[in-house]
Parts: C-alpha cells; sequence; structure tokens
C-alpha cells in the first residue's frame, strides 16, 4: 500500500516519534524513504514583502543547509541499518508549499510528520505545517505528536490495536481500507467505532430525539458490520462498539479504555465542506489523541 513515505524533518527532538514510526512503517512495507529538510524562508519573505529592500534568497545562511543536510543524512543512515532505500533532499521556501511540491514531484504516498517543532507550544500543531498538509493534500499523513522516545524494540513491536472512527462517508470508507491493510499487515485487532452523535439532534428540525437516535443507531449497525464483513474476509481480529456521545471525547475515551496506538480517520465527514475538517472532530483528535493519528482526506 505505501511504496514512498516522506518524513519531513526540522532536526528538533520533536520530530524522533515521526522518524521512528516512519521507518517502522518502511520496513513493514519494504517501502523508500525520503527525508525532506525546508530551510524556512518565509520569515524573510514577509518582511520582505513590507520593505522595498531587495534580498537574494539563495545567501541564507549556509548554517542553516549545514542543519538540513545533517537532519536528512540522519535519518537516511538509520534507514541504511533497516536495509531500506533512503532519499534526501534540503529545499528552499515555505515549508507546506515545499512538502507538498515534493509529495507531488516524488509521488509520496505516506507523509509522516511531528506535530510540534522548534516553536513546540503544547496542543499546536508545527507552525500549523501539520495541519496545513492534514488538509490539503490528497495522501495519508501520519501526525505523531512529541513525546518521548520510544525503544527501537517498542516501534518495531509495531500496532497492536488499531481504531478506526466512522460514519459512513466516503473518506471513512477510505480511511477504513488503510486500517484494515495496517491491521493485516501489522496482525493488530481493528476496533471500529460509530459514534451516535447528540448534536444531530439540533441540526434535524422536526425529529424527535428518539426517532432520529432510532436512525442513527440503526445507521451505525449497518456501517460497523460491513467493516466487521471485510476484516472477516481479509482475515483481521475486529472487535466493534456502537455509542453515544460527542465524537472526539468519545474517540478519546475509547482509546484510553481499550489501549489503542493508532487512530485512522477520514479529514471529512457526510457534512464534508471542501478542505475542512469534520466538525472539527479529526482536528480535535489530532490535537488531543498521545497516540499516532493517520488522516485520509477524502477527494
Amino acid at each position: 500500500m505505501y511504496t514512498d513515505i516522506l518524513i519531513p524533518t526540522d532536526g528538533s527532538d520533536n520530530v524522533e516519534p515521526a522518524i521512528q514510526y516512519g521507518l517502522e512503517l518502511a520496513r513493514r512495507y519494504d517501502a523508500t524513504v525520503h527525508a525532506l529538510h525546508v530551510v524556512d524562508s518565509s520569515p524573510i519573505e514577509r518582511k520582505l514583502e513590507l520593505t522595498t529592500l531587495e534580498t537574494d534568497l539563495e545567501t541564507l545562511p549556509d548554517m542553516w543547509y549545514d542543519a538540513g543536510d545533517a537532519a536528512t543524512q540522519q535519518i537516511e543512515t538509520r534507514a541504511a541499518e533497516h536495509g531500506l532505500d533512503a532519499v534526501t533532499e534540503v529545499r528552499r521556501g515555505i515549508p507546506a508549499r515545499e512538502i507538498r511540491s515534493y509529495i507531488t514531484d516524488i509521488g509520496i504516498d505516506l507523509v509522516c510528520m511531528g506535530t510540534r517543532g522548534h516553536t513546540g507550544l503544547d496542543r499546536v500543531l508545527l507552525g500549523s505545517v501539520t495541519t496545513r498538509i492534514v488538509r490539503t493534500v490528497d495522501i495519508p499523513v501520519l501526525s505523531v505528536k512529541a513525546k518521548p522516545a520510544l525503544s527501537e524494540s517498542e516501534t518495531q513491536g509495531g500496532f497492536e490495536h488499531i481504531l478506526v472512527p466512522t460514519d459512513g462517508s466516503k473518506p471513512a470508507r477510505e480511511a477504513v481500507a488503510h486500517a484494515l491493510d495496517l491491521a493485516w499487515t501489522y496482525d493488530a485487532t481493528l476496533h471500529v467505532l460509530y459514534v451516535v452523535d447528540r448534536g444531530a439532534y439540533a441540526s434535524r428540525p422536526g425529529w424527535t430525539w428518539d426517532e432520529l437516535q432510532q436512525v442513527l443507531e440503526q445507521n451505525g449497525e449497518t456501517i460497523v458490520e460491513d467493516v466487521q464483513s471485510r476484516a472477516a474476509a481479509d482475515g483481521v481480529s475486529v472487535a466493534a462498539e456502537i455509542t453515544h456521545g460527542v465524537p472526539h471525547q468519545a474517540i478519546e475515551e475509547y482509546c484510553n479504555q481499550n489501549g489503542i496506538d493508532l487512530v485512522v480517520m477520514g479529514t471529512h465527514g457526510r457534512s464534508g465542506l471542501s478542505r475542512r475538517l469534520i466538525g472539527s472532530v479529526t482536528e480535535r483528535v489530532l490535537r488531543n489523541s498521545d497516540e499516532p493519528v493517520l488522516t485520509i482526506r477524502g477527494v
């Protein structure tokens, strides 16, 4: 499923967990690792927009490029230790833009990114770079929160419990496909969660809550049974649950109660406004989850 995995790096310790997961996924899928560092010229470019100064961006300090070389070469060395092919590149520009360009230029099919960088404010995505990538690229993005580095044995152990929240929408169905493949690859248990959203009642005038709840529960049963059938056909162990509540809170509670170590979800659902996360559910899970979150953007 994954043949070319991109790991953007700013050289900070906060990216380390993303590197570990990226290398482990590449090892499992025998994928080529791509290490990319972007020398961030955006502060200088913004300053130039406000002045009449003419500055050649080619004269950015050599030490910035040297740091990028060191960060990407470190990933290349570690990839080689796992017997993996690796490609390194240092670019100059606005990080999110250059990452998207690299994805298009090379044909990347998975990105592994840290959710905190040098600025590192708790609960804030890396300089908005990660959230911009999640919202705008058409390939899966694995977002990994900065936390104490895992040991090699822990990362090589892979995933044991993979959660896929689903509402039956196209992005959710695509997320299920990725979750099934990952569960099969890692011999993991796939957890399927459908949340009967209490907030949905307010958006359905003319319905009683009992009527809407019955419809939503029946819809959830149909969706969950379909995933269970697909898992059985693939020989994947599956656990399913239909619950009630606020979706992002229900997802977080399920993760805590069931030892989930990877969440796979679409970036928007039935409400599906283009380039908007589903009712902020995915974005909230991204911000709050301590475990990696693989997002699949519907197209």
